[in-house]
C-alpha cells in the first residue's frame, strides 16, 4: 500500500527550501516551513510570495487560489512542533555533511517512528546520512532543481537500506506533484551533478587559463550545445558556494581530476558567490 501525505515538513527556508514548500502548497498539502530564525522565513515567505504574484500577473492562477496557497504554508522556529504529525520531513539546509547529520539526528529522537526522512542534497551519501538515524529503510534522497516550483526533476535517490515501499511511496507522491521522479542509486553527485561538475570545472579552467573569456564560454556552448544558460551563468545562478561544496565533495570521494579550478575557490574565499550576492564570474544590478 502506498502512503498517503497530507502534511510535511521542510526545514530550511532558503531558495531550495521555501520553493520545495511552495510545490506542496500548490498540490494541496499542508507544510511547515522550518528554519532557526525568524528572518529566515520572513525571506523564504517573500520568495513565495513574489513567485506566486508572477503567476497571477501571467494568468495563471487566480489571487483567491495564490491566498488558499499561502494558508497551506505554516511558518516556524519550532522544529519539535512542526515534525510532530507529519509523514514526511525534507531536508533543505545547507550542503555540508555534519550540518545534515545533526538535524537528522535530533528529527530521528522527536518525529513517528512512520515518518520518512527526504534530503535535498545535491551530492552527499544517502546512506551515510541515514546510518545516524534509527530509520535507513525510511530514509532516501530528493533532489529538486532550482527552481523548485518550475523544474520538473526530482532525482529521487535510494541508500543502501532504503526500502522498495518508502522508494515507490515517494515516486507516486513526486508524480502528485506534476513531477518527473527519477530513480538513482547511491553514487557522489547522482545522476546531474555528477555529470553537470566535471562540466562545469572545466568551464571555469577554460576561463582560469585565458582560453576564452567568460562571455565567449557561455555563447559557445549556448549555441554549440544548445543549453539555455552558459556554465558560468548557470554557476552564478547555483551559487558558486554550492558548487564549490558539490566539487570539494566530489574530489574527497573521487579524486584529484574533480578538484575544483582555483578561480572557484577564490571566488567564493572573496564572498562573491553568484547572483545572491550581485557579483559572481558575472556583476548584478
Amino acid at each position: 500500500m502506498i502512503a498517503e501525505f497530507n502534511r510535511i515538513a521542510v526545514i530550511g527556508s532558503g531558495t531550495m527550501g521555501s520553493g520545495i514548500a511552495l510545490v506542496f502548497a500548490i498540490s494541496g498539502i499542508d507544510v511547515a516551513l522550518v528554519d532557526i530564525d525568524q528572518r529566515f522565513l520572513d525571506n523564504g515567505i517573500k520568495r513565495i510570495k513574489k513567485s506566486l504574484n508572477r503567476s497571477i500577473e501571467k494568468g495563471k492562477i487566480p489571487k483567491e487560489e495564490a491566498s488558499k496557497i499561502l494558508d497551506r504554508i505554516t511558518l516556524t522556529t519550532e522544529l519539535e512542533n512542526a515534525t510532530k504529525d507529519v509523514q514526511l520531513v525534507i531536508e533543505a539546509i545547507i550542503e555540508n555533511e555534519g550540518a545534515k547529520k545533526g538535524l537528522f539526528k535530533k528529527l530521528d529522537s522527536i518525529c513517528s517512528n512512520d515518518t520518512i526522512f527526504a534530503s535535498n542534497t545535491s551530492a552527499i551519501s544517502i546512506s551515510t546520512l541515514a546510518d545516524v538515524t534509527k530509520r535507513p529503510s525510511r530514509f532516501l534522497g530528493m533532489h529538486f532543481f532550482n527552481p523548485p516550483q518550475l523544474m520538473k526533476l526530482i532525482e529521487i535517490v535510494k541508500g543502501k537500506k532504503t526500502s522498495e515501499h518508502v522508494l515507490n511511496s515517494v515516486m507516486a507522491l513526486c508524480k502528485r506533484l506534476g513531477k518527473v521522479p527519477v530513480p538513482s542509486n547511491e553514487a557522489p553527485g547522482f545522476i546531474v551533478n555528477r555529470v553537470l561538475w566535471p562540466f562545469l570545472n572545466e568551464s571555469y579552467k577554460l576561463l582560469e587559463t585565458n582560453v576564452a573569456k567568460k562571455v565567449a564560454i557561455d555563447t559557445a556552448i549556448k549555441l554549440g550545445l544548445n543549453h539555455p544558460m552558459g556554465p558560468l551563468e548557470l554557476s552564478d545562478y547555483i551559487g558558486l558556494d554550492v558548487m564549490l561544496d558539490i566539487g570539494q565533495y566530489m574530489e574527497e570521494q573521487l579524486g584529484e581530476e574533480y578538484r575544483p579550478a582555483e578561480i572557484l575557490v577564490k571566488l567564493v574565499e572573496e564572498g562573491k558567490l553568484g547572483k545572491k550576492t550581485k557579483e559572481g564570474f558575472y556583476v548584478y544590478d
